[in-house]
């Protein structure tokens, strides 16, 4: 498999993004970024892209995508939407990278009006005020009549579960090797993979 190092350039804004992906095409992939994303729907995905590296592995995926954070500088500089350098699966947060994304977040709520920020907070999941009683007992009706799955039978026929999985999903895999599945007209449709 091969994963993809790349640097994008919006062609009307000029900010750049460093980033990786396993698409085939890593020119059509847009990108992944946080901020990337929220410029490209406000700019238009007007993008030039370059591949840097194609790696075989993690590993190179890490050293490379380190390597071209630190030369770019891509986290604290302004001409990058990173918020974490490239660093493979997930990157890594630094204290620069978190103040970056806490002043963007800041300067979003100044745009707000107070009226704004204010039913913005009170639509947040983590408020306990959005938890009114008609809320918390439409969430009650949705659970009540379903099964309960960790009752003591179902902990005890756990491992013969497991053993079918295992059985079943072997065969499953012999019977579809060297084939992949498209949906047509709504359903699942093996096909013969093409090299």
């Amino acid at each position: 498999m091969t994963i993809y190092l790349y640097k994008k350039t919006h062609n009307l804004t000029g900010l750049k993004y460093l980033g990786k992906t396993v698409s085939k095409d890593p020119f059509l992939y847009p990108g992944s970024g946080t901020y990337w994303k929220r410029h490209l729907i406000k700019h238009g995905n007007n993008v030039t892209t370059e591949i840097l590296k194609e790696c075989k592995t993690e590993k190179d995926v890490i050293y490379w995508g380190q390597y071209y954070s630190k030369l770019w500088n891509v986290v604290e500089s302004n001409d990058w939407a990173n918020l974490i350098e490239e660093a493979g699966p997930g990157g890594r947060w630094g204290e620069k990278s978190k103040k970056k994304l806490s002043n963007t977040k800041k300067r979003e709520l100044a745009k707000l009006t107070p009226e704004e920020r204010k039913q913005r907070m009170l639509n947040s999941c983590c408020k306990s005020e959005s938890y009114t009683a008609e809320r918390i007992e439409k969430a009650r009706l949705g659970t009540l009549g379903k099964k309960k799955t960790k009752t003591e039978a179902w902990l005890k026929n756990t491992p013969a579960r497991i053993e079918r999985i295992k059985q079943v999903g072997t065969l499953a895999g012999a019977q579809h090797k060297g084939k992949t599945w498209k949906l047509i007209n709504g359903k699942r449709v093996w096909l013969v993979k093409e090299n």
